[in-house]
């Protein structure tokens, strides 16, 4: 048996053979891009990292300078302020962060020094945090690491792939008269692809870790109803409802309370709630501990 006749007896046809060609053409190109792109973003994450450590230490080295040893050292209060003006234009600068910097520099209190230097030192340990574990997953993965971001650039292509796939039994479909008023075969087309997007999502997206366990269940729950889809076109159209469903609770649990209805230690809100009477207890004491010694009245030198 020659080449070609073998060939014939896998793919059918040569145009089987040309198009299974093709199709592994397209995929090899897809996942070469993907796997760029996602290499391209994990560099891009850990230098916005390295830049926002860069600014966070040279402050907080500052700050600690400034709290521990108010009495010893006298600090430039142009320098503290550019400072502060340079940590603003991190990029993973937080929202908490950055009211409480606003704050400051609104009314100059330096008791707020504390609580800043306690959410900067915070806000250094989790990015810390972060940068070991991204280099240790570009540099030094394991062996089940070394596995995913070997499998992961081929998820766009699995999905695409997965998507004609549904399409083409759409299509195959359509070709009957009476499918074209069929709700089932237009539910079971919708709800295969609703599955595909929440396969790509729940895999691709980088920040899943951040939206909590809920947003994994979520779309494993949505992926794993278009099972049900295998037991006959029937069932569809009650599986794209609960699809639905799915997706519509994602905003309710997922939602998030806005940063100014979450006050915190030092928000002007609590303060306010807090403000008592010259020589009362301060509750606000007790946030910052004991044992921290006080700011003297003015640690900063202006030049």
């Amino acid at each position: 048996m020659s080449l070609t006749e073998w060939m014939v007896d896998i793919f059918g046809s040569l145009d089987g053979l040309v198009a299974a060609l093709l199709a592994t053409a397209v995929f090899a190109g897809l996942y070469i891009y993907s796997a760029s792109r996602l290499l391209g973003a994990r560099k891009d994450s850990l230098a916005r990292i390295r830049q926002t450590l860069t600014v966070y230490t040279r402050l907080a080295g500052l700050l600690g300078t400034l709290i521990h040893r108010p009495t010893r050292t006298a600090v430039p209060e142009d320098l503290l302020i550019r400072l502060l003006q340079e940590c603003k234009s991190a990029d993973l600068l937080t929202r908490e962060l950055h009211e409480q910097m606003d704050i400051f520099l609104s009314d100059r209190d330096e008791s707020r020094l504390t609580t800043l230097h306690k959410l900067l030192e915070r806000e250094i340990n989790r990015l810390m945090k972060e940068r070991d574990e991204l280099v240790g997953r570009l540099e030094k993965p394991g062996w089940g690491m070394g596995l995913w971001l070997l499998l992961k650039p081929a998820v766009p292509a699995l999905s695409l792939g997965a998507a004609l796939l549904w399409t083409a039994v759409l299509a195959e479909e359509l070709r009957q008269s009476s499918a074209w008023a069929s709700p089932e075969v237009w539910c079971l087309w919708l709800s295969n692809i609703i599955a595909t997007i929440s396969f790509y999502r729940l895999l691709m997206d980088s920040r899943r870790k951040t939206h909590g366990a809920i947003y994994t269940v979520l779309h494993l729950l949505i992926v794993a109803s278009a099972l049900f889809n295998l037991i006959g076109g029937e069932a569809s159209p009650y599986v794209l409802a609960t699809q639905c469903l799915l997706y519509l609770a994602g905003f309710r649990v997922t939602a998030t309370r806005k940063r100014r209805e979450r006050p915190y230690a030092g928000h002007p809100d609590l303060m306010e709630q807090f403000l008592h009477p010259p020589g009362d207890h301060d509750p606000l004491s007790e946030t910052t501990g004991a044992g921290e010694p006080e700011i003297g009245s003015s640690p900063l030198r202006s030049r």
